[in-house]
C-alpha cells in the first residue's frame, strides 16, 4: 500500500504530490506545466484550517484552485493519488522557493499523467487536520476490467446505482431538445453540474451548442438509451456508472444530413457524477470503447 505523503511545499519546479515517489521533482511530472484552461479554474477560501477539493481528471488534463494568500505563509497539502501539483504565484510566476513571496491571489495547478484519476487533495495554510483524503482513494476506471452489475449498490452517500442509471437516461431523453433549436440551456443545467466539464464544454461560447446554431445545425435522436450497466461504484468522492448506451441520430445542416456523424450505434462510456446544491449530476463522461 502506498504511504501518505504529508508535505509542506518546498514547490521545486514540477513538484509531484504523487504517492510512492520522492519528495520534490518526479521524473513522471514535467518542469513546464501543461496549459490551464482558465474555465477549468475554481476560486476557493485557504486558511488555517484543513480543506478538501476533490475532482476528476482525465490523462492530461489540468485544474486550477485560486486563493489569497499573504507573504511569508506556507501552503500545506496532502493526497493519496497520483497527481502532479504546481504553484503560481501572484505575478503568474512558478515558484520554486519555500515560504509564499508575496501577498495575492496564488494559483494551484493540478494534473493527471496517468489517465483518469479521481482525486482528493487537502489544503491548509497551516498545519493539516486529519480529513476526507485519509480515505481509500478511488482507482481509475480500466474498462477491460468492468464486469456486468445490475444490483442496487450504495455508500454513506446513499447514491444508488439505480440513482445514477436514472440520471443518465433522463439525460439522453433531453439531448433533442438541448442539441436542436431552440437549444435548451436550462435543460443543460438541470442533468449536469454547472461547475463541471460536460456543462461547460456544451455551453460556453464556443462550445457544442454555440457551434450547432452558428452553422445551422441540429441533432434528431430517434433513440437513446441506457441498454446495460456494466459496473457502478461510490466508493470515492466521486461515483461512477459505466453503461452501454445504444443511439440513433441524424445530425441535419444546411445541405441536408450528415452522414458522417449520424447513424446508429451501441457503445460503452463512463459518467462521473457530483452533487450540486444536494442533487446529483453528471460531472463529466468519457467514451470507454
Amino acid at each position: 500500500m502506498k504511504n501518505l505523503w504529508v508535505l509542506t511545499i518546498l514547490l521545486l519546479a514540477g513538484c509531484n504530490a504523487s504517492l510512492g515517489k520522492s519528495a520534490g521533482l518526479s521524473e513522471d511530472c514535467p518542469n513546464n506545466p501543461p496549459v490551464l484552461d482558465s474555465n477549468n479554474v475554481t476560486e476557493i477560501s485557504v486558511n488555517s484550517g484543513t480543506i478538501t477539493e476533490s475532482g476528476q481528471l482525465r490523462k492530461g488534463q489540468s485544474k486550477g484552485y485560486t486563493f489569497q494568500a499573504e507573504s511569508g505563509q506556507k501552503l500545506s497539502y496532502q493526497t493519496k493519488q497520483d497527481i502532479c501539483i504546481w504553484l503560481y504565484s501572484p505575478d503568474t510566476a512558478l515558484l520554486t522557493g519555500g515560504e509564499l513571496p508575496k501577498t495575492g491571489k496564488y494559483t494551484l495547478q493540478v494534473s493527471s499523467l496517468q489517465g483518469s484519476t479521481t482525486f482528493d487533495l487537502d489544503l491548509s495554510l497551516g498545519n493539516l487536520a486529519n480529513s476526507a483524503s485519509n480515505s481509500s482513494p478511488t482507482e481509475p476506471v480500466n474498462p477491460s476490467n468492468s464486469q456486468s452489475s445490475s444490483s442496487s449498490q450504495g455508500s454513506q452517500s446513499g447514491f444508488t446505482q439505480e440513482q445514477a442509471t436514472q440520471i443518465i437516461q433522463n439525460w439522453l431523453n433531453s439531448k433533442g431538445e438541448i442539441f436542436s433549436p431552440p437549444f435548451n440551456r436550462q435543460l443543460v443545467g438541470q442533468y449536469a453540474d454547472t461547475n463541471g466539464p460536460l456543462y461547460r464544454d456544451i455551453t460556453k461560447s464556443d462550445g457544442s451548442i454555440a457551434w450547432l446554431s452558428k452553422e445551422n445545425y441540429r441533432y434528431v435522436f430517434r433513440a437513446s438509451n441506457v441498454t446495460q450497466v456494466l459496473e457502478f461504484s461510490d466508493s470515492g468522492s466521486q461515483p461512477f456508472l459505466k453503461v452501454k448506451i445504444y443511439e440513433d441520430r441524424t445530425l441535419y445542416g444546411p445541405r441536408g444530413i450528415d452522414h458522417s456523424n449520424s447513424g446508429a450505434s451501441t457503445k460503452d462510456y463512463v459518467y462521473f457524477f457530483s452533487q450540486e446544491n444536494g442533487n446529483w449530476k453528471i460531472y463529466d463522461y468519457q467514451s470507454a470503447n
